[in-house]
């Protein structure tokens, strides 16, 4: 007989939502006083959110607010979070949380971002974790510079793959980059020692959480593949039965693993005791992964690419991720007037997926590890190029099927974003992931760590092809944009593909019409797919009948849904100096400030 689930108790999400939310008046600007804004259905439901009437009431953003809320009825107002010192935006609340705890303890933007996305690998386990990955942006107001941190997973150097790339198992995963790239950015750009970022992972890994019904609804959907391994099982399945919304996640192993890394550092997961018990996890299930291949993986600091929307400068990841086809898109859309067009009409979402696809188009055709590949960023960068990419655009007429052009010569949904600013400043923009949910579908036994399944993001041939070594191509474009050399806005989400088309539209949503965070967020979103246009069907009659005469087939999904990723972003309000941060309401964001 089993036993009965032990829910959380109440006592314990009170606790919760006072140490994040209580001290909502930061929402108004008053100083050292932390604000919240919850992304989640059961965080709305706790937590009542402040109107958006307080909004900004210029005429055009109003008018596109009041059509957002009666494209969506019912749907709560999320308000958007400001505050006059620092901030983090995440995919889940504890990680926020931590983030901002970092930073109110004299931590900079480094610091806390680094804190926050271990925790987020503890808190969001389906989506990052220290058996993945991830690309960072760091923008330095002091000095004006930036650079990215390339942790990207590596391919082992004995990997083969004849019959295809495995989706699951120890064969899909690649070398982890995560404790790499967090342990190196703390070391030359943070200011805390590791083991105090560390501290609130472990605690947060020791005692549990409540699993959110996001969590709990993937954990569903992932069960027969979860209950194949023990090890992962042991986690969300404790009782052989997929952890409930409200029931606690421990994660023991993981804890004790986190403790190894505070008091080693980074070769005890590369070189030491966690190295032989993953190259054992190896050996077990058939992987590629040995204690070589750890031992010689580094983090690698790379120059962001760096491109301008209408006197906005963007700085975002570079090959081999995404970033430099969303400003590869948003320099083709520089060429037209979006701002003069309706936000929710046919015209601006056709001319915006005409771009989405020429930018995808040419960052398959040319876009791989730049240490094996020449990959050419300035060619694809020039706004030359975006022009003549533009004047292929037909306004009146779908493309079916888009080529890759001819620069001159010179992933998965389970991926998780975080955007922090300090006092100072200083900004970064991190992703990570471990590609599918749950990654390999392999826990490593004794650790609580979960692999990622990175492999199958390699191509059969061309500039992605599997090498020894190489990173795979994925599309994360965690992406910062200055105004006048000034702080501006930092931006990420999840989404696999849909990353490429949702970083363009909030980012156009922010310059071209001048909507605030929390609203370019929450605007409806779409995905082009050569004919196919994937949409959440908050649009008007007029406006999807209009596109499906254009040649687009419609292909509605929720109002908010998931397969858009959630994303998390601050804007750094140029009179003020206020950060102001929104959240997701597709996932399991929040936001935190002071």
């Amino acid at each position: 007989m089993k036993k009965k689930r032990a829910l959380i108790p109440l006592s314990f999400l009170l606790f919760t939502a006072v140490s994040v939310t209580l001290l909502a008046p930061a929402q108004t600007g008053t100083k050292n006083v932390m604000g919240r804004a919850f992304g989640s259905p059961l965080a709305r439901s706790l937590y009542p959110r402040a109107s958006t009437a307080e909004a900004d009431p210029q005429t055009k953003p109003a008018l596109i607010r009041s059509r957002m809320r009666t494209a969506k009825p019912g749907a709560p107002a999320a308000a958007e979070v400001k505050a006059a010192n620092g901030m983090v935006a995440s995919a889940h609340p504890l990680a926020s949380q931590v983030g901002i705890e970092i930073l109110k303890d004299g931590g900079n933007a480094v610091d806390a971002a680094v804190a926050a996305a271990f925790a987020a690998g503890v808190a969001e386990p389906n989506a990052s974790g220290l058996g993945g990955e991830g690309m960072m942006v760091i923008y330095l107001a002091k000095t004006g510079t930036a650079v990215a941190v390339d942790y990207r997973s590596a391919s082992p150097a004995s990997a083969m793959f004849p019959k295809g790339f495995p989706s699951t198992g120890c064969a899909a995963a690649a070398i982890p980059g995560t404790v790499a790239g967090l342990t190196l950015a703390l070391k030359k750009y943070g200011t805390m020692k590791l083991s105090r970022v560390l501290a609130p992972s472990i605690k947060i890994a020791e005692d549990g959480f409540a699993v959110s019904s996001t969590l709990a609804a993937i954990i569903r959907d992932n069960y027969e593949e979860i209950v194949k391994n023990r090890a992962l099982a042991k986690i969300f399945c404790p009782e052989e039965l997929p952890l409930e919304a409200g029931d606690v996640l421990k994660n023991p192993d993981l804890a004790e693993s986190l403790r190894k890394i505070a008091a080693g550092g980074r070769d005890v997961f590369y070189r030491g005791e966690l190295a032989d018990k993953i190259t054992a996890e190896m050996k077990e299930g058939g992987g590629f992964m040995t204690k070589d291949d750890l031992g010689a993986y580094r983090a690698v600091e790379r120059r962001p690419v760096r491109g301008a929307y209408r006197g906005y400068d963007l700085i975002s990841a570079p090959p081999p991720v995404g970033g430099i086809a969303v400003v590869e898109t948003l320099q083709i859309l520089e060429n037209f007037e979006l701002g003069k067009m309706d936000p929710l009409g046919p015209a601006r979402i056709h001319i915006m997926a005409e771009a989405m696809k020429r930018g995808a188009a040419d960052w398959r055709a040319f876009v791989g590890d730049p240490d094996f590949v020449e990959v050419p960023v300035a060619e694809m960068l020039a706004k030359a190029y975006a022009k003549a990419r533009a004047a292929e655009i037909d306004p009146g007429k779908m493309s079916e099927k888009i080529t890759a052009g001819k620069p001159g010569k010179g992933e998965s949904p389970s991926t998780t974003s975080l955007s922090v600013v300090d006092k100072e400043g200083n900004m970064v923009a991190l992703t990570q992931t471990i590609s599918d949910f749950f990654g390999a579908k392999v826990a490593v036994a004794g650790t609580g760590i979960i692999l990622n399944n990175e492999m199958k993001n390699f191509s059969a041939s061309g500039v992605n092809a599997l090498a020894a070594g190489k990173r795979m191509r994925t599309t994360v474009s965690p992406t910062i944009v200055l105004k006048d050399g000034k702080a501006f806005a930092t931006l990420g989400t999840p989404g696999a593909a849909r990353i490429l088309t949702t970083m363009p539209i909030i980012i156009s949503n922010l310059i071209d019409y001048g909507l605030g965070i929390q609203e370019a967020i929450e605007m409806p979103r779409f995905f082009p797919s050569d004919k196919e246009l994937s949409i959440e069907p908050r649009l008007s009659e007029g406006t999807i009948a209009a596109l499906a005469k254009l040649g687009y087939t419609i292909k509605p999904l929720g109002k908010f849904d998931l397969f858009f990723g959630g994303a998390q972003g601050i804007v750094v309000d140029a009179k003020t100096g206020m950060r102001i941060g929104g959240a997701d309401p597709r996932r399991d964001g929040a936001v935190v400030g002071y």
